[in-house]
């Protein structure tokens, strides 16, 4: 009699233990997740944030602050699609009798990104997008005033990043970018030139939303 009572128990006890576990993945990508994240650090323009006249060679814009926000859904675990605004601003560039100028670029992407060891709670990754970019250029007039010109053409970026989970919600990370914007109309007329181009240091904080 008691074998056959022992037996029940542990036929009763087998599926109740089976019914609560499962393996936990508190780190790591998934397929059919999104993501939030918020970075910001500095711009470093590239050679070509110059131009030339008669009077010589001026600097259009130097070391500056960039901030953006990004989001991402994960079609398979290892590669995600989403959408990106980034603003960058440059730092001023060299003051002459004339002024100086200040620039920026503003952009807004549709982004993939590849991840590397997406299971693991520390992964290299290679974002990349296509979209928009929005330019000015203000020169600030020594007499006081100025005169801006701007322009709206095709942007393209490509990065390198890495992140860490924090926890089953959080990661922070470090990624760098190379942005193309290409030039049109006015900014086009203003300094003869096809494009710009330049590189985004940054630090980023993101949490799943579902």
């Amino acid at each position: 009699m008691k074998k056959l009572l022992w037996l029940c128990l542990l036929f009763v006890a087998v599926p109740v233990v089976a019914q609560d576990y499962y393996p936990l993945h508190p780190y790591g990508l998934r397929k059919d997740t999104s993501r939030l994240e918020l970075y910001g650090g500095m711009v470093l323009p590239g050679n070509n944030w110059e131009w030339k006249d008669g009077s010589g060679t001026h600097e259009l814009g130097s070391t500056g602050w960039t901030a953006g926000m990004g989001f991402t859904r994960n079609v398979v675990s290892f590669f995600g699609l989403g959408l990106d605004g980034n603003y960058a601003q440059l730092g001023d560039g060299e003051k002459e009798s004339s002024g100086y100028y200040r620039t920026g670029v503003a952009t807004g992407l549709v982004t993939g990104r590849f991840t590397f060891f997406p299971s693991s709670a520390t992964r290299p990754y290679i974002p990349f997008g296509f979209g928009i970019g929005h330019t000015f250029a203000r020169h600030k007039l020594s007499g006081g005033g100025h005169k801006t010109v701007d322009g709206t053409d095709i942007a393209q970026m490509i990065g390198v990043g890495l992140e860490f989970d924090i926890d089953d919600e959080y990661l922070i990370g470090v990624e760098t970018r190379y942005y193309h914007i290409h030039m049109t109309n006015d900014m086009h007329d203003a300094f003869n030139k096809n494009h710009f181009h330049h590189l985004l240091i940054m630090l980023k904080l993101g949490w799943r939303c579902f």
